[in-house]
């Protein structure tokens, strides 16, 4: 009897033994009585120590916000990986070796083969989320490195009109707004307590929309939309710019407006595909046509666009899918486009009116579609999608999906965005939200009535915009700033 309870006690003990390990190396080897070898030493000190380094990197960290931070410097973001990696693998050994050494010896297979699974489903429910951390810590770190490998934004400043009741010249509203430079924008380590942005008015972000082709990211942008963010109060507003505008203005003295004295001769969705073919009309910059555009719609509009988001329409379905789908409600039904490119099942030949739930592909054709109304409802459209991802995008739906998102937002989407400038923009975020987000932002179509695309009038173009930049608008404007969310529901 003595010997069966010593057999029943190693069974237990080696599990124990290995599950104390996986807490702290050294623990399971103390408990045991088994002698401190330098391998357990090492296993023990360097598990601690990377355990204290780990605290010292994230003791910021509160809020996604300042985890946004140690994802802009990527030698924060790796060492976390490192980290994450010693501590797998010094656990992992640690729990093999007490386990081994308390191993019940002389026992029956069928004791051994419990001690064994009892002892590897303590290694893996222990150590395997350390090493997946740390392998999406790598993957994220290859995401973002991709996306954002900009080392400095080129702000697109707009240059000076002349007014129509008058031949003088007129400087553009809101022309205060500094570029995002070394000088301005705050670097990944600045503390969390400083405004983001400091010396900047509004940051001003064009998202690009087009279909990928071969031997370029992106064909015709005929998605355009303006996000204008007041950094200190996460105040937003939406501008949305037509595909067919025509005569897109260029800023004076630069070789696009030598080249398009009267504005570009072509609709404005095709400026892309122009200049990316021609890069030096932008200085040989790699992604000349996004530049190109920044510089039309700072024009255009009056104010500085410091950065540009371009999405390919393939890689917004496997977001929006990877999200799980987003929720939006149909004020109306409207026909179908047809199967969009990459489409993953058969689209409806209708989309419903009522609330909505949509995968990716039923998502890029409703905010495709044109059939049935015009350009201008579907900019409406692309506007209201844009708000479900946002609201989509809660925590638990970015943890579930992180695999599936990382590849979605590394294949889909570029940015002159720099990484060290990722902290400033996730503050940004968390401002939009504390302004109740999507109910609070107001928007501005520049489509008819409000805009005619091929004879519209500058003066009157940065006076709408004037207006919707501002929380309350000024006495003398009499139009209406729509709210985002009221506008997506009727």
């Amino acid at each position: 009897m003595g010997d069966t309870d010593g057999t029943l006690h190693g069974a237990a003990l080696s599990p124990l033994a290995a599950l104390l390990s996986v807490l702290m190396p050294g623990a399971g080897h103390y408990a045991i009585g088994a002698r401190f070898r330098p391998a357990v030493v090492v296993a023990t000190v360097a598990n601690a120590a990377a355990m204290v380094w780990m605290a010292v990197v994230l003791s910021h960290v509160a809020n996604g916000s300042e985890f946004a931070t140690v994802v802009a410097d990527r030698r924060s973001l790796l060492l976390v990986a490192v980290l994450l990696v010693v501590m797998a693998v010094t656990r992992l050994w640690a729990a093999l070796d007490s386990a081994w050494r308390s191993r019940p010896r002389g026992a029956s297979a069928i004791t051994s083969a419990f001690a064994g699974i009892a002892v590897v489903l303590v290694v893996v429910v222990g150590v395997a989320p350390m090493a997946l951390a740390a392998d999406y810590v790598r993957r994220t770190d290859t995401a973002v490195a991709k996306v954002f490998d900009s080392d400095q934004a080129i702000t697109a400043n707009p240059g000076t009109i002349a007014t129509t009741s008058t031949t003088t010249s007129t400087t553009l509203v809101s022309n205060t707004t500094a570029p995002l430079d070394s000088t301005t924008s705050s670097s990944s380590t600045t503390s969390t307590t400083s405004p983001p942005f400091p010396g900047v008015d509004r940051v001003n972000v064009l998202l690009l929309g087009g279909d990928a082709g071969p031997g370029r990211f992106s064909l015709r942008t005929d998605s355009m939309i303006v996000v204008s963010v007041d950094p200190r109060t996460g105040d937003t507003a939406m501008i949305s710019i037509p595909r067919n505008l025509m005569h897109m203005p260029f800023p004076p003295d630069t070789k696009l407006a030598q080249k398009f004295p009267d504005g570009f001769t072509d609709l404005a969705n095709a400026v892309f595909t122009y200049v990316d073919a021609r890069p030096e009309l932008v200085g040989g910059a790699p992604d000349a046509g996004a530049q190109a555009i920044k510089l039309g719609i700072a024009q255009l509009l009056g104010i500085p666009i410091q950065n540009y988001v371009l999405v390919d329409m393939a890689g917004f379905v496997d977001i929006v899918d990877a999200l799980g789908g987003i929720d939006i409600y149909v004020p109306k039904t409207v026909p179908s486009p047809g199967n969009p490119r990459n489409a993953k099942h058969q689209v409806p030949s209708a989309i419903l009116k009522g609330q909505q739930h949509m995968d990716g592909t039923l998502a890029l054709a409703y905010a495709r579609t044109r059939s049935g109304d015009s350009d201008y409802n579907r900019m409406g459209r692309q506007r209201c999608v844009l708000a479900a991802i946002s609201d989509a995008a809660t925590p638990l739906a970015l943890a579930t999906g992180i695999p599936a998102l990382l590849k979605a937002f590394g294949d889909g989407v570029h940015t002159d965005i720099p990484r060290k400038e990722l902290g400033d923009f996730a503050k940004i975020v968390h401002n939009y939200a504390d302004t109740n987000g999507t109910a609070a932002v107001r928007t501005l179509h520049l489509a008819p009535p409000l805009v005619k695309p091929s004879r519209w009038d500058a003066a009157e173009v940065r006076s709408l915009v004037s207006a919707v930049l501002t929380p309350q608008p000024p006495p003398e404007f009499t139009g209406e700033l729509p709210v985002l969310a009221d506008s997506c529901t009727t």
